[in-house]
């Protein structure tokens, strides 16, 4: 799917500094926190999980919330082409998935891939896990996914030549617009934020970096749900809480941008039943 973009006029003097600063996503990567209380977001999945054929977690809320906020903030959506910011005029949001290996050797012989759910901003929470579950349950039982068949393609690169690979394939696909279907390669397989949940796996805080030729300029990562003490009306209680760690590209954001997102996502968990739908 080739992505919708439209080119950037004008913009803020830091914008522009910022593009001269740094060259790709490898460079300006800043990490930060939320930790938000889900104890109101766990009811309401229990509610939407009665009418849902799929299985609903916190995973699919994330993405809902971060739909809703790209949606509302477009500067924070978009790609960089040649040294400027194109906005999508859709949120995308690629789903990291983990396919494990042969039985002899699930974890070293494991293939990590992922799924892109186009227009997470006109679904709701359970057509975002339908057509993740879809998606993934193909890729899982072996058959080829949007991007399974680029991962085939690039393994028959050497190890030396594969920084260059994905260098020039990435330009190719996403600076020119040169469709390499023809190559194995999807048109705009990674869409505009990565959401990975490392608390499938028992961490419970953890940070990825930016993968520069994906040009995806935001990272979520969603910690395993544990109980902790919790401020509420002055007194400490416990709550269940969710850890996301945060990665994006200060070309793209800056602090008062993060601040915003952490706001949104807290009110977005605070009343589900009326954001999360």
């Amino acid at each position: 799917m080739k992505p919708e973009l439209v080119k950037v006029s004008g913009g803020s003097h830091f914008r522009k500094i910022a593009m001269g600063s740094w060259h790709t996503a490898a460079d300006p990567s800043v990490y930060g926190l939320l930790e938000i209380d889900v104890s109101k977001a766990l009811k309401h999945l229990e509610n939407l999980q009665k009418s849902s054929p799929v299985k609903l977690t916190i995973s699919h809320l994330v993405g809902k919330a971060i739909a809703i906020i790209l949606q509302e903030r477009p500067e924070m959506n978009g790609m960089i082409r040649f040294s400027r910011i194109y906005q999508r005029k859709h949120v995308d949001l690629f789903y990291q998935v983990n396919i494990p290996g042969d039985p002899s050797d699930p974890v070293g012989k494991a293939l990590l891939s992922g799924e892109v759910v186009r227009k997470a901003e006109t679904l709701t929470v359970t057509q975002i896990a339908e057509d993740l579950e879809r998606k993934a349950r193909v890729i899982k039982s072996g058959g080829v996914g949007e991007l399974t068949q680029s991962i085939r393609t690039l393994s028959l690169v050497p190890w030396s030549l594969m920084y260059w690979a994905l260098k020039i394939s990435s330009f190719l696909n996403f600076d020119l617009g040169i469709d390499m279907r023809w190559a194995g390669m999807p048109r705009d397989p990674f869409g505009s934020v990565m959401i990975t949940n490392v608390g499938g796996m028992g961490a419970e805080t953890a940070w990825a970096p930016l993968v520069p030729y994906t040009k995806v300029p935001l990272l979520l990562t969603i910690g395993a749900i544990k109980d902790r003490p919790w401020v509420v009306d002055g007194r400490v209680e416990v709550r269940p809480v969710v850890r996301i760690g945060v990665t994006f590209d200060h070309r793209f954001m800056d602090g008062v941008h993060a601040a915003a997102m952490s706001r949104r996502f807290h009110q977005c968990f605070e009343e589900p039943e009326k954001y999360l739908l």
